[in-house]
């Protein structure tokens, strides 16, 4: 067996266990779905073996992961390997196409506006960007050559570097895909392997094929929702509003008021499926007899003429509603098995009420089976895989082919305290304010006894704004809230004002599944206690309700499936935000009895041990104190 690329003097001991499953799971040419808590080195410990083995077989290595930071850690682990063993890894590091693009005001559109606007000037040879890389002749330029010979010779670098080389005269998108011809590691997102259209081109274009290809997918446990939103698809009555206008300027009047017409028909889908329901199924052929009946046309001649349309709006605008639309009437009429189609009345943030249908795909197994299946291997990593047997059932791993494995943490057991308090709940039918009160009055009583910062997360906003107002005059501690209408750079400024907090001692307000509970790093002072508030069950509408019988059909797993696993998932993640280091010493508390019931229990990672307990202050007092 050759020598491993690892970046390290020797693997940690838990960590050589995952470098061994990993080797094995290659060399075998079976899959591996690794629970592997936070701190054990997921990226070396992957990473290392896929490459020697890569260099051993001839095997390509896509490290595909949805977070940047997290391909900045693969990139530096890759330089640390080139430097400790003397090599150069070849690699290619792509994020969404449209975050390297040069032009400016694309990060207003849409991934698939993006799409096309990219499509329509490279077609039409009206990109500079893309023209100094390739020529008007879809021939590689000389420039973009010594550029990229430049970038070979530097070493492994991060997609933000490429685009600063690259992007004041070339595509710097390009670059990085012709990086990736000659690199044994691709670092990506989930997006250019498990959409199948982007994948089929995405691997032509780096003359790569899965079956000769290691897949690592990072922070696994997103995948089965980001493959569901990769495939659904949906439309508004607003949207086909925006369409008509579109056209109409663009003096397509006959299309103009086939989508009018066409809007108006969203009025009788109302009246036909919603009646006093705020939601309803509806069938795949009812509503193609509802757009033929509205617009005259056969449902085929006109989702083709409005993208014929949209191919002629997108010669001299970024986006087409219209092509909006026709893309949406496409997808309609996809597979009916793994798919859920729903009508359904919403309401916008300024109270305006509209209709909204959408095709809401079931199995993400549709895409990431055929990926899984296709590829030489596929390691699937996370902090968050707990139970394995769902992520390889949701996403088509083959079960013969599959190991499921659970890695201690590395971190000392005696660091993290982790209790259950059973006595209160925020279950549907139980909330109200004494409820309420008595949520507020534990974590009260829990913030005051833990030292520097403590984070509350609740189930929802709604949840976390009627429990705040019993906190008030309780806590001893500055309270920093996150609230549902912040944008991102608000969000930064407020995480940064709850760390600067940390001597003194802060208390954040956030919510499980939101943007402070994931992908954020709260080591040592900065977060000492994660105060998990109820369960995060979605809400049980007809979308959750598809999802639940479809998987009580193919797996008889439903409700687990479907319901509560997913909302375990969301409440593990937001827990993993204390003790992020060896160093740490910190308390996880779940407040809700619905926690120590098995079915939520089996769900919280082995070696966590919790304590079901009612004095929950009073062990966490003594645990920071001891």
């Amino acid at each position: 067996m050759p020598q491993l690329l690892f970046p390290f003097d020797k693997p940690r001991e838990i960590q050589g266990e995952l470098i061994a499953d990993v080797q094995n799971a290659i060399q075998n040419k079976r899959h591996l779905i690794a629970h592997a808590p936070t701190g054990l080195g997921k990226t070396a410990a992957t990473l290392g073996p896929a490459l020697t083995a890569a260099f051993d077989k001839g095997y390509s290595v896509f490290f595909l992961t949805p977070k940047h930071a997290q391909h900045q850690i693969a990139v530096e682990t890759l330089r640390k390997i080139n430097e400790r063993h003397k090599i150069n890894v070849q690699v290619a590091d792509l994020i969404g196409k449209k975050w390297m693009c040069s032009h400016t005001a694309v990060d207003k559109l849409t991934s698939k506006e993006f799409n096309e606007f990219c499509k329509n000037l490279r077609e039409g040879e009206k990109c500079p960007f893309y023209n100094a890389v390739f020529g008007k002749k879809s021939q590689l330029q000389g420039g973009a050559m010594q550029l990229i010979s430049e970038l070979k010779a530097r070493g492994p670098m991060h997609a933000e570097e490429i685009f600063s080389a690259a992007s004041e005269t070339f595509c710097s998108y390009e670059i990085a895909s012709l990086l990736g011809k000659d690199a044994q590691v691709v670092i990506a997102d989930y997006y250019h392997i498990f959409q199948p259209s982007v994948r089929q081109y995405f691997l032509g274009r780096l003359r790569k094929e899965l079956k000769n290809s290691i897949l690592i997918i990072d922070e696994g446990h997103n995948l089965p929702n980001r493959v569901r939103d990769i495939l659904s698809e949906k439309i508004t009555n607003f949207i086909i509003k925006r369409a008509a206008k579109e056209a109409r300027v663009f003096y397509l009047d006959d299309l103009a008021v086939a989508l009018n017409y066409l809007s108006d028909a969203f009025d009788n889908l109302e009246k036909d499926f919603l009646r006093n329901e705020n939601e309803n199924r509806i069938k795949k052929e009812e509503f193609v007899k509802e757009v033929e009946t509205a617009v005259g046309l056969d449902y085929g001649s006109f989702a083709s003429d409005l993208e014929s349309a949209a191919v002629e709006i997108r010669k001299s605008a970024k986006k087409s509603f219209v092509g909006s639309v026709a893309e949406f009437l496409d997808k309609w009429t996809g597979d009916d098995i793994g798919f859920s189609r729903i009508i359904k009345k919403r309401s916008s943030k300024s109270g305006n009420k509209y209709i909204e249908l959408s095709y809401n795909c079931l199995s993400p197994a549709i895409s990431s089976g055929e990926v899984i299946k296709e590829s030489a291997s596929t390691i699937l990593m996370s902090g968050t895989l707990v139970p394995g047997e769902m992520y390889r059932d949701l996403l088509g791993f083959p079960q013969d082919k599959t190991d499921l494995k659970t890695y201690p943490s590395p971190f000392p057991p005696q660091n993290r305290l982790v209790l259950i308090e059973p006595s209160t709940t925020t279950k549907f039918t139980s909330r109200n304010t004494s409820e309420y009160v008595k949520i507020a009055n534990e974590c009260a009583a829990i913030a005051n006894s833990v030292p520097n910062n403590c984070a509350i997360f609740f189930p929802s906003y709604y949840i976390m704004q009627s429990v705040m107002p019993f906190l008030e005059n309780k806590i001893g501690k500055q309270i920093f809230v996150d609230k549902s209408d912040l944008n991102k750079q608000q969000r930064t400024e407020l995480l940064n004002s709850f760390k600067n907090s940390a001597q003194k001692g802060g208390l954040l307000l956030a919510v499980q599944g939101g943007s402070m509970s994931e992908g954020i790093d709260l080591p040592g002072e900065f977060l000492k206690c994660a105060v998990v508030v109820g369960v995060p069950l979605a809400s049980p509408d007809l979308a959750t309700k598809s999802l639940i019988d479809f998987y009580d059909y193919k797996y008889n797993r439903g409700w687990d499936y479907g319901y509560i696993y997913p909302a375990m998932t969301r409440a593990i993640q937001a827990a993993g935000r204390c003790v992020r280091g060896p160093e740490d010493r910190g308390a996880v508390i779940f407040l809700d009895k619905r926690f120590a019931w098995g079915n939520y229990l089996k769900c919280i990672p082995p070696d966590w041990k919790p304590i079901v307990t009612m004095l929950v202050a009073d062990r966490v007092k003594k645990f920071f104190h001891s």
